[in-house]
């Protein structure tokens, strides 16, 4: 069976010669949450558009299911829904109206069932006979998504879905993606939200700079790249570090009442035990301790440092 998007080689060079996305490849999976992560500029959206067949690429080739983007657009694009950052919705058309008309433009048969049930999901039906001009920010972000899905899509793309958007669309935004998932839906998102990435993705891709700079499954990903931080508490402040104990993986913190100490959770030795033994040689009592795992956050952010 095809992955449910294969991109090879990928790039894309606008006028003027900026590359936007320098020889990108990427394998995503049939069912998965894929959270693409990158600072502003970095190629997301291009990606996005590339696959969706809104920009040419300059080269490289990217099927969707199997059908080429370009030599089997109409087939590639039929099993595709996209949520775009920027909104776009007919102005004087009802809510109902749009998202019916979206259905059709895909060729899909006329499903007042189904477009009920997805205005439900989105809290739009007591919306539905109202013209999108008159609807909040907000509102007519559910739109999108709800054009987005009239279809029935088997990919969904959504860039920046819930970027100033209410609490509340975000929840049922995420509600609903994991209903999507569990019916087999394939969902790739890009967010400036990283905490949400951490909590519903499967696995994160980061780029910068056009280029994809890993795809990992995200438990593997913290575990491989996370670092742990152990924080001694001390029964009596100190001025500075002993001699013996000055390190670049220790700082004296909290005026002295506090030893910080971050240590490599994949080495074969945490170098804890040591540690414990090095301040009782000194006679630094510890008070209390307690230990923080690097967050997906502070992950992404020094995979970016590190690729400019």
């Amino acid at each position: 069976m095809h992955n449910a998007i294969s991109i090879k080689n990928l790039s894309k060079v606008y006028e003027g010669g900026f590359k936007a996305l320098d020889n990108v490849d990427l394998e995503i999976k049939n069912g998965e949450i894929l959270a693409l992560l990158g600072p502003n500029g970095a190629g997301k959206t291009t990606m996005i558009s590339i696959i969706c067949g809104i920009v040419n690429p300059t080269s490289g080739s990217v099927s969707v299911r199997g059908h080429d983007i370009i030599s089997d657009f109409r087939q590639a694009r039929s099993l595709i829904g996209l949520v775009p950052q920027e909104l776009h919705t007919d102005a004087f058309e009802t809510v109902w109206a749009t998202v019916s008309y979206s259905r059709g433009l895909f060729g899909r048969k006329p499903n007042p069932e189904l477009v009920e049930q997805i205005l439900r999901d989105l809290t739009l039906w007591d919306k539905k006979d109202t013209p999108i001009m008159a609807l909040s920010g907000g509102m007519k972000r559910r739109v999108m998504i709800a054009k987005a899905l009239s279809h029935e899509p088997q990919i969904l793309f959504l860039d920046e879905p819930t970027a100033g958007v209410d609490v509340e669309l975000r929840k049922d935004m995420w509600a609903l993606v994991n209903r999507l998932r569990e019916s087999g839906v394939t969902i790739i998102l890009t967010t400036h939200y990283i905490e949400e990435a951490e909590e519903i993705a499967d696995r994160v891709g980061v780029i910068s700079k056009g280029r994809l700079l890993l795809v990992e499954d995200k438990t593997e990903l913290m575990r491989k790249l996370g670092k742990k931080e152990l924080s001694l508490q001390l029964a009596e402040p100190i001025g500075e570090l002993p001699g013996t104990l000055r390190r670049d993986d220790l700082e004296l913190v909290n005026g002295g009442q506090e030893i910080v100490f971050n240590y490599d959770t994949q080495a074969e030795r945490t170098g804890i035990a040591s540690l414990l033994a090095d301040l009782n040689k000194e006679g630094i009592v510890v008070k209390d301790l307690d230990t923080k795992q690097s967050s997906l956050e502070e992950i992404f952010v020094r995979l970016v440092e590190e690729s400019r």
